[in-house]
């Protein structure tokens, strides 16, 4: 992978991330735990069956894990609690990262949010041919619809790399193959899907989405390498897949409690909104009421 970044606690007015880091080696330790019960079980399992086969009118002593498998869980949830809860500390607070003002989280999130609005809304009140000829792209005509995709993908990405930058254009990229890959290759259905996004509350949705992905790319960016290399790949993986769907099926809570409300993406109050969003989804992860 190797996109982890060396974390140095103890720097001056840098973000300390030592909190953060231990929140999800514990989580990874939880299915560490987990697999352990599992193999445990398992031979269990067999040893059972041999006895069964082999009957000498014994009952059978029956193991029963389930209130260890209860308190795996319980501490799992929690330290997925607390990992939201230290990666908005690190950032400087919901506040400071909704509006862009964290140094280490939310400016760069911001920007390809309001890219990807933009985008879209433009593509409904224009057309995709113009809004492509808007952004550089020039014209349809003689240009496959992987040549759009290709270039969307560019045009979503932010030139600098910092971690920010890295999680936002993942993010951004995402959702873009996302909409592609509902597109059975046809440029038409594509603008079709895009307008639809736009006239209802898809848009919304989908921003709602972004950033779920966007926060996950933070983390995971941070953090899988360091995980991969304490507790093995398989155990990684499971951890990040376990983050990445609490993420987005908190997203998925947000989104049907939003009201829908007609936003012109495009001026100050779509700006608003994105903020708005973005600190709903803060809000969310983290369990805060106000």
């Amino acid at each position: 992978m190797g996109t982890t970044q060396r974390i140095n606690p103890g720097v001056t007015n840098e973000p300390n991330w030592g909190d953060l880091s231990n929140s999800i080696t514990q989580l990874a330790k939880t299915l560490e735990q987990q697999k352990k019960l599992d193999d445990e079980e398992a031979k269990e399992n067999v040893e059972d069956k041999k006895e069964d086969e082999n009957d000498d009118g014994k009952k059978p002593v029956v193991s029963d894990n389930s209130k260890q498998y209860k308190k795996l869980l319980d501490r799992r949830t929690e330290h997925i609690k607390s990992m939201f809860r230290n990666l908005v500390k690190t950032g400087g607070g919901r506040k400071a990262i909704a509006s862009g003002k964290s140094s280490s989280i939310g400016k760069a999130g911001l920007k390809s949010a309001g890219k990807l609005a933009g985008f879209f809304t433009s593509v409904a009140s224009n057309g995709l041919d113009k809004t492509l000829t808007d952004i550089g792209f020039g014209s349809l005509q003689g240009k496959s619809f992987n040549d759009v995709i290709d270039y969307l993908l560019i045009y979503c990405s932010d030139s600098n790399q910092g971690m920010d930058e890295t999680a936002a254009n993942k993010a951004s990229c995402e959702i873009m193959k996302e909409i592609a890959a509902q597109s059975d290759n046809d440029v038409k259905k594509y603008q079709d899907l895009i307008k639809e996004l736009v006239d209802g509350q898809g848009l919304a949705d989908t921003l709602c989405k972004f950033w779920g992905l966007y926060i996950f790319e933070h983390l995971s960016q941070r953090f899988e390498e360091k995980i991969q290399q304490q507790k093995g790949e398989e155990v990684s993986k499971e951890t990040f897949k376990i983050i990445k769907d609490d993420i987005l099926g908190r997203v998925k809570v947000l989104n049907t409690q939003r009201a829908v409300s007609k936003i012109d993406w495009n001026k100050a109050e779509g700006r608003k909104e994105i903020e708005k969003i973005f600190d709903s989804i803060i809000k969310i992860i983290c369990n805060e009421k106000n």
